[in-house]
């Protein structure tokens, strides 16, 4: 495809029928984008009337109950495919990032992740023996597939027997991730690292409030602009560089130890907000990296 005059091109930026609209964050990059001669369509992925193939570029931004659906989901990104349309991210890499088994695939190419086990769906597992196992004082326990920190709590050992019962409700219905605890979220903050087309952009400190290990906005979390060292970024880049594909965004959630090296946490390609309040050349950014995309 070759690419059209800004004022040609129809972008569909995917929301869902919970946030119909665009995103707080996403409005700024919007009002920059609509400012330069684009047309953008707030549209909801499950939105049966949607001609996707009407759209020059479709734009997963803030589709926050995929995992709710995750079964006609995967569908739609199947028709997606099928239809030949351009999506940002591509397609492959969706279906492959919303599953956070995809951290598996980092922990065999040594990237450093916080320790964890993976719970298979159906199978029985003792929490507290994990624990034990793995001498963990403190775990957070999340889904494979999930979100905003849907379903994601902390236990430790004094409670892991008590918590036996909701870890068996969690595990009966999907894949289970139980991770170590990092305390260095909690002292220090979780990092995001944004890139556009696997050029660093931006990065935010994000902070939970007083008494909780959650960073989300929703749940009381700040962020605060944050300048990486070279060598942060040296190691962002080789988390980037296993992905093969084009990438209109990457978010790289994770954190930094005593000795400066970075644990990856997250890698969010899906529908991550990408902190466009904290840089005031981010909008610039991406839409450079839209333009390098879409012209191929």
């Amino acid at each position: 495809m070759n690419m059209k005059n800004a004022a040609d091109t129809r972008l569909a930026f995917v929301t869902d029928s919970i946030h119909p609209n665009f995103a707080e964050d996403d409005r700024i990059v919007v009002r920059y984008l609509s400012a330069h001669g684009y047309w953008v369509d707030p549209v909801i992925w499950d939105d049966s009337s949607v001609n996707w193939s009407s759209f020059d570029c479709i734009i997963l931004r803030s589709s926050w109950d995929y995992f709710l659906k995750i079964v006609t989901f995967t569908a739609w990104l199947d028709q997606l495919a099928l239809a030949k349309v351009k999506v940002y991210n591509p397609v492959p890499v969706l279906q492959w990032n919303k599953n956070k088994n995809y951290l598996l695939h980092f922990k065999e190419a040594g990237i450093l992740i916080p320790e964890f086990e993976y719970c298979k769906q159906g199978l029985a597992y003792s929490l507290n023996n994990i624990l034990q196992e793995h001498q963990w004082h403190k775990v957070v326990i999340k889904p494979s597939v999930s979100g905003g920190a849907h379903k994601t709590w902390v236990t430790d050992l004094s409670q892991a027997l008590v918590h036996q019962l909701d870890f068996e409700a969690l595990t009966l219905h999907q894949d289970v991730i139980v991770q170590k605890f990092s305390d260095e979220i909690v002292r220090h903050g979780e990092l995001s690292l944004i890139n556009f087309n696997k050029k660093f952009s931006h990065a935010v400190l994000k902070q939970a409030k007083v008494g909780d290990f959650r960073v989300q906005a929703q749940y009381g979390g700040q962020h605060t602009i944050y300048h990486p060292s070279a060598s942060l970024l040296n190691q962002v880049d080789r988390i980037l560089s296993f992905i093969a594909d084009p990438l209109l965004y990457a978010r790289i959630d994770g954190f930094l130890d005593d000795q400066h090296n970075f644990w990856l946490m997250e890698l969010e390609l899906l529908e991550p907000v990408l902190f466009f309040d904290s840089d005031t050349d981010a909008c610039q950014r991406f839409e450079q990296a839209l333009t390098e995309l879409i012209a191929y």
